[in-house]
């Protein structure tokens, strides 16, 4: 029906004068003025061809026409509350989310502020640990969403790739590096590094890129965070590759001339597992507001 669209605007009054039978107590129950209740009706009798009212000597009663479409208003009417109701409910619920250890200084963060400046009444859980944990956190349903370093091979996981990371070399201040404009894999074969402890992602990451540098520098110190490791370049203790950040320890960041000094960031759901409304923003939430969503 063409003129479908614009029957909407009088379902109220279809529904209230269908469920009264007069217009003076149908505009009572809405209310709002009788003229206006004469006119709705009088419109959807101009759109329809259908005489709505009929009278009874001097009162004015609904016609067959008139109670059928009016009980029609009002399940259609019942059912928009049913669900506005259901869809507020689980806008107040909950999203839980896992990220690697490197992720949980700005990607995180600024993740959830976004979503949360649309969607204010949910709440999240964060678990943090390793690529491995977050996979398996995942996996196994504990969590909806998951944030890891490198692309996961696995046909049960969907990714998204949020954006490209440099990793570069951090030095302490003063370090004999620290003036260079680049650095070479050559210039890390006499140094002392310091590197996350296995079983992270930044260091499955950096393993792979020496051994694809064909080095295989000192591991002097191995920590958790990358704060941890920051700290003890800092203190003059050897040197690191972090991604590139705004980092309030003294160090110097220099860039590698090899460009395949990188890491991707992805997030990743689960294949064949629908996700909760409140979760399903958040995706695309992220989608949205990352800078190199592919």
């Amino acid at each position: 029906m063409s003129d479908l669209s614009d029957l909407l605007p009088h379902l109220r009054v279809l529904a209230a004068f269908s469920e009264t039978g007069q217009v003076t107590s149908t505009a009572e129950l809405l209310g709002v003025p009788q003229p206006q209740v004469s006119r709705s009706l009088a419109r959807v009798e101009d759109l329809t061809g259908l005489t709505l009212r009929q009278r009874d000597g001097r009162t004015v009663m609904p016609s067959r026409a008139a109670l059928e479409l009016g009980a029609t208003a009002a399940k259609v009417l019942a059912q928009l509350e049913v669900t506005l109701r259901d869809l507020k409910n689980e806008l107040r619920g909950h999203v839980s989310i896992a990220f690697q250890h490197s992720l949980g200084e700005t990607l995180v963060p600024a993740a959830i502020r976004n979503y949360l400046l649309e969607q204010p009444g949910v709440d999240f859980g964060l678990v943090q640990g390793s690529r491995k944990d977050c996979i398996s956190a995942l996996e196994s349903g504990r969590v909806d969403v998951a944030f890891i370093a490198v692309n996961p091979d696995s046909l049960t996981l969907n990714t998204t790739h949020i954006y490209t990371e440099e990793l570069v070399l951090a030095v302490p201040e003063g370090h004999p590096l620290a003036e260079r404009t680049e650095v070479t894999s050559g210039d890390l074969t006499h140094e002392s590094l310091i590197a996350m402890k296995h079983g992270l992602g930044l260091r499955s990451t950096v393993d792979a890129l020496l051994e694809h540098w064909g080095i295989a520098p000192q591991v002097a110190f191995e920590g958790q965070e990358i704060s941890t490791l920051l700290g003890l370049v800092a203190a003059n203790l050897g040197v690191a590759i972090v991604p590139r950040r705004n980092y309030s320890l003294p160090v110097t960041l220099i860039p590698f001339k090899n460009r395949d000094a990188t890491r991707a960031i992805v997030m990743i759901t689960a294949r064949g597992r629908a996700l909760s409304l409140p979760a399903r923003l958040f995706v695309e939430s992220v989608q949205r507001y990352s800078p190199d969503v592919s």
